[in-house]
């Protein structure tokens, strides 16, 4: 009977040492960070050729605007003597889902333009004589054309003649 008893009592220690055991838990948080790497790169200059404008015009309703492809879809004479079609920018990024930007528009499946060149055909940034840039996907190999969807030329007085450069700057922010 001794032997049972010493069992029953040792049989009660572990049990009562797994209960409590098993009733001690502790949670532990896990967190991550995911990066896509986009590795942007340029594979062509935007070019807007040579525009011709006529200073003496004296409205300010002077706009164009460029389809994805640079040729212009739409002209107001104005202030403008002749404007080309023009050579688009184009560039690659790897993003996750590049047909987000198969719709011109700014930003496109976190693609973004982080500065616009409002003072491109020289005055001051308060002319509005400059253009409203867009991104959108080519359709093929993650690469992207940049251009001008809108150009403005409102105060044509201040419009400078020679060679006018500027640059945009392209991001990725993942969403």
């Amino acid at each position: 009977m001794n032997k049972y008893i010493l069992m029953l009592g040792v049989a009660a220690v572990s049990i009562s040492s797994y209960c409590s055991y098993a009733g001690n838990s502790a949670t532990m948080t896990v967190t991550a960070t995911i990066a896509h790497d986009v590795s942007l790169s340029v594979t062509q200059d935007m070019n807007l050729g040579t525009i011709t404008v006529d200073p003496a015009y004296t409205g300010n309703d002077t706009y164009w605007y460029y389809n994805d492809s640079g040729v212009i879809t739409y002209r107001t004479q104005g202030a403008i003597v002749s404007a080309p079609d023009i050579t688009v920018g184009t560039f690659i990024a790897n993003i996750p889902n590049p047909s987000a930007c198969d719709t011109a528009g700014d930003p496109c499946g976190g693609l973004m333009l982080m500065n616009s060149i409002d003072d491109l055909f020289g005055g001051s940034i308060h002319d509005n004589n400059g253009c409203v840039f867009y991104i959108k996907y080519s359709g093929s190999s993650n690469t992207f054309n940049v251009y001008p969807f809108l150009c403005t030329i409102e105060t044509p007085t201040t419009v400078t003649t020679g060679n006018h450069n500027g640059t945009l700057t392209i991001s990725y922010t993942a969403s």
